[in-house]
């Protein structure tokens, strides 16, 4: 039995951070945009000495769109509340927000692949796209990728994010994304258990077209992070072994999303893996030309709920061994599709 339902979780609305994130976005953006002119020469003769493919005077050029985009969300997710507060209905409202959230999400990840000259091809994108309700576990290993789901499917699809708190600094994410069922995680919480249960919560009520979109490894994939992990479970047996079989990622076994599994019967699992993108890990990444020219491949597959066990041991080895199918995706390797999950069909797109 959980211990809060959705409803009950309160929102994070703190003006002060607000104020302070929307100002200084509207500044960035204005600063950026005007010295572009200035700088993009500069960077590109940086670039050309370097021979760095113009990955600086890409970032620069990114990070101007990125400002203004979120400032142009800014507007928007404002006058959606003007219309709100004039009479809008909570439904209309929340699928305004949703499409706001979509057309922001998709504008940063396509805009961000245009500008680098990235590419991306997907295998299994109709599992994704399935309308019957959803538990979507995806690897991380960038910021990219936290937009990968909302940004691929072809139309609108109501998901649900668990999202770190830390992630509230971006005042487009603080306003549109607590207008509908998303939680904020804290991680450093000292109530760990209240945290635990906001995600089950999340799982609950599911209808058809809802998912709820988890990163099971709770932080991005770094190999320092990995040999943190070796000497933590250095006295645990079991843990140490899937730590050590996994070269790629981490393990997908957090609380949060083991219980959740555990707790959403009706729902389908979603596995995604991709690999390509690991050397944009960090923003800062994006310089070193970390995104420039990159193909970045996914594969998706998709268990039916009644094949997904529901006992806890069972949900841990079930996340275990599609985890280890993901690091052989991350590494190259071939995979094999369990009969049950449904096989994939090529979408490339770029």
């Amino acid at each position: 039995m959980i211990a809060v339902q959705l409803h009950e979780i309160p929102k994070d609305i703190r003006w002060p951070r607000r104020l302070l994130t929307t100002s200084a976005w509207y500044v960035l953006s204005v600063v950026l945009v005007a010295l572009l002119p200035v700088l993009i020469p500069l960077t590109a003769l940086y670039d050309l000495v370097t021979r760095n493919q113009l990955s600086t005077s890409r970032t620069l050029l990114f990070f101007a769109y990125y400002f203004t985009l979120e400032c142009l969300g800014l507007v928007i997710a404002a006058w959606l509340w003007v219309r709100y507060k004039a009479g809008m209905g909570d439904h209309d409202y929340e699928m305004a927000n949703r499409k706001l959230q979509r057309w922001w999400a998709r504008g940063l990840f396509w805009g961000a692949l245009r500008i680098f000259s990235a590419q991306v091809h997907i295998d299994g994108l109709e599992h994704l796209e399935d309308e019957r309700p959803a538990v979507v576990l995806s690897r991380h290993a960038s910021t990219l990728d936290t937009m990968l789901p909302i940004a691929v499917v072809r139309q609108l699809k109501c998901f649900r994010y668990v999202i770190k708190s830390e992630l509230l600094a971006d005042p487009t994410l603080d306003y549109c994304a607590q207008r509908f069922p998303n939680v904020f995680v804290n991680r450093g919480s000292d109530n760990p258990q209240f945290e635990i249960d906001k995600v089950i919560a999340l799982g609950k009520e599911l209808d058809d077209n809802d998912a709820v979109v988890v990163y099971p490894e709770g932080t991005r994939f770094m190999e320092s992070k990995r040999q943190r992990l070796l000497e933590k479970f250095a006295d645990d047996e079991e843990m140490y072994d899937v730590a050590e079989a996994l070269t790629h990622t981490l393990p997908p076994l957090r609380e949060g999303g083991v219980k959740l599994v555990t707790t959403t019967p009706k729902a389908d699992l979603v596995f995604i893996a991709h690999r390509g993108a690991e050397d944009a890990a960090a923003m800062s990444d994006l310089i070193s030309g970390g995104l420039t020219h990159a193909r970045i491949e996914v594969k998706i597959w998709r268990y039916p709920a009644e094949e997904v066990p529901r006992d806890k041991e069972a949900v841990r080895e079930f996340l275990v061994d599609n985890w280890k199918r993901i690091n052989q995706f991350v590494a190259g390797e071939p995979v094999t599709v369990p009969d049950e999950a449904r096989e994939p069909q090529p979408v490339t797109t770029g």
